[in-house]
């Protein structure tokens, strides 16, 4: 009956040290997860401040390609008021050539 609660004391003891073991691994895994989860978390927060300093910058150039596109107009009429004052010139000058 001895050699039965030895085999006994040590499947027990072979058993503990195994799940022993086991739970070892499985907290190794969850810690490699939690810094995973970590660094993902960083991650994404990195992800969306550059999101948001992209929008910025996106607002910005809008702004300046809307100022830009109201300058181009302005001069676009400007040219077209030179433009229309050469030509008014020129046919005041043909025709005071031609008059006399």
């Amino acid at each position: 009956m001895r050699r039965g609660v030895m085999f006994g004391i040590i499947a027990a003891a072979a058993v503990c040290f195994i799940l022993a073991i086991a739970l070892a691994s499985v907290g190794t895994e969850l810690d490699q997860a939690r810094l995973e989860r970590d660094d993902l978390e960083i991650e994404a927060e990195d992800l969306r401040s550059e999101v948001d300093s992209l929008r910025k910058e996106h607002g910005a150039l809008e702004k300046e390609r809307d100022t830009l596109k109201t300058k181009v107009g302005e001069h676009v009429k400007s040219i077209e008021q030179l433009k229309a004052e050469l030509e008014r010139q020129s046919r005041s000058q043909a025709a005071g050539s031609v008059a006399p």
